[in-house]
C-alpha cells in the first residue's frame, strides 16, 4: 500500500482496532475472543463486531457490537437477504470508524473483498485473517476471492509457515501467527463425566466437525486395529458424513462412543483433556483451531502433514496415510507419550499483530 495509516490508528489518543469476526461461533471466532483479549489487556482499545447470536464473549472489557444479523428465523431467501443487509447496514457501519480494521475469515469471499477494498478506499489500515488459504467450497472463483483479499490488505495473518509461502506466491504480504485459541477454565466434573461415559483407557478422540475430509472413517478403520488404545470417542457436529462412518464402523466391528452435534466450548475443551490423543488425519487444511486448543491444553495429539498441522500437532503421519498406518503412530505415541506441558502462545501472537498492524 502506497498510503500511510498513522493518523487512522488512533483513537482519542489510544491504539485502536475494529477485529472483526462475523460469524460468531467455531474456531475461527474463539480466536477471535482470545486476540480480543490479548490485544485489550496489552493497551490496545478493541471494538469486537460480531453476529447478534455470538457464543461467547470476551473475559476483559472489550466493547462487543453485535452488528452482523443472519436472519436464521427468514423463511426464503436467507442467503440472499443476509448478504443485502451485510452491504446495506454492516459495512456502512464498520466504515464509519477510522482505526484499523482486522477481517477474520472465513466468511462470503465476494463480501469480505467489498470490504477490504473499501476501507482500502477510506485510507484505513486493513488487516486480513482467511484462516484458510483455499476455498472450503472448492469453487475456483471463491479461491480467487481469497487471493484478492490477501492482496487488498495491508497484512495478511496466517498461522503457518505453509501458508505464508502461500500468501508470498500471490504477491500479498504475510505475517505469522500462532493460532490462539480461546481457552475456558477447565471443569474436572466435566472432564470425568465425558471419561466415565467412554470408560476403557486410553481414548483416542476425534474432535470437531465430521466432513468427508476429515477422514474419520480412516480413524474408525484404525481403532480396529490398534493394540494401546481402548475406544474411539468422537465429539462434533455432523456435516453430512456421519451416517456413512456410522455404517462403516458397524461394518468392520467397532463401537465407537458418538457424540454429534454443536458443543459448547467448555464441554468441548473437557472433551480434548479427558482423552489420551486427539487424532486429525485430514486431506486439507491451512490450519486447526482443534489441533491449537489441544496445544494449549496439553494433550497429544497426531495429524496428517498437509497444510500447517505439522506445527501444532506432537506426531505427523502422511497425507495418505491408511488405517493401519494411523494405527501403528498413535500405538507409538500412547506407548512413549510426552509430558502433557501446555502450549503459550500470547506472547508471540501479541508480537505479530502488532507487526501486521504496522506497529513493529
Amino acid at each position: 500500500m502506497d498510503h500511510d495509516p498513522r493518523g487512522s490508528e488512533r483513537v482519542d489518543g489510544a491504539l485502536a482496532v475494529d477485529l472483526v469476526e462475523l460469524d460468531g461461533r467455531g474456531g475461527p471466532y474463539q480466536h477471535t475472543v482470545a486476540v480480543a483479549d490479548a490485544l485489550q489487556r496489552s493497551g490496545v482499545d478493541v471494538v469486537l463486531h460480531t453476529a447478534t447470536d455470538a457464543e461467547l464473549v470476551p473475559t476483559q472489557p472489550v466493547e462487543v457490537c453485535r452488528c452482523m444479523d443472519w436472519l436464521r428465523d427468514a423463511r426464503y431467501g436467507r442467503r440472499t437477504l443476509v448478504a443485502a443487509r451485510f452491504l446495506a447496514v454492516t459495512l456502512p457501519h464498520l466504515l464509519r470508524r477510522r482505526c484499523i480494521l482486522h477481517l477474520q475469515g472465513p466468511f462470503k469471499p465476494a463480501l469480505l473483498a467489498v470490504a477490504l477494498g473499501a476501507a482500502r478506499l477510506r485510507r484505513r489500515r486493513v488487516v486480513f485473517s482467511p484462516h484458510n488459504t483455499f476455498s472450503r467450497h472448492g469453487t475456483a472463483v471463491d479461491a480467487r476471492l481469497v487471493q484478492l483479499c490477501t492482496r487488498l490488505a495491508d497484512a495478511t495473518i496466517v498461522f503457518s509457515n505453509a501458508d505464508a509461502r502461500a500468501v508470498a506466491r500471490w504477491g500479498a504480504a504475510p505475517v505469522v501467527s500462532p493460532l490462539l485459541q480461546h481457552q475456558p477454565p477447565i471443569d474436572r466434573d466435566r472432564v470425568d463425566t465425558w471419561r466415565a461415559g467412554w470408560d476403557p483407557s486410553p481414548v483416542v478422540l476425534f474432535a470437531g466437525q465430521v466432513r468427508p475430509d476429515k477422514r474419520l472413517d480412516v480413524v474408525i478403520e484404525a481403532s480396529g486395529l490398534w493394540k494401546q488404545a481402548g475406544r474411539l470417542a468422537i465429539v462434533g457436529k455432523d456435516l453430512g458424513d456421519a451416517e456413512r462412518c456410522r455404517r462403516l464402523a458397524q461394518q468392520v466391528g467397532v463401537d465407537p462412543a458418538w457424540s454429534l452435534g454443536y458443543l459448547g466450548l467448555e464441554d468441548f475443551a473437557a472433551a480434548l483433556v479427558a482423552s489420551d490423543v486427539v487424532v486429525c488425519p485430514y486431506t486439507r487444511a491451512s490450519q486447526s483451531g482443534v489441533l491449537a486448543l489441544a496445544a494449549q491444553l496439553g494433550v497429544p495429539s497426531i495429524a496428517s502433514d498437509v497444510g500447517g498441522l505439522r506445527e501444532l500437532a506432537t506426531a505427523v503421519v502422511p497425507r495418505d496415510v491408511d488405517a493401519a498406518g494411523l494405527a501403528r503412530a498413535i500405538d507409538e505415541l500412547l506407548t512413549a507419550p510426552p509430558p502433557r506441558d501446555s502450549r503459550d502462545p500470547l506472547a508471540a501472537t501479541l508480537q505479530a499483530h502488532r507487526q501486521a498492524y504496522g506497529l513493529a
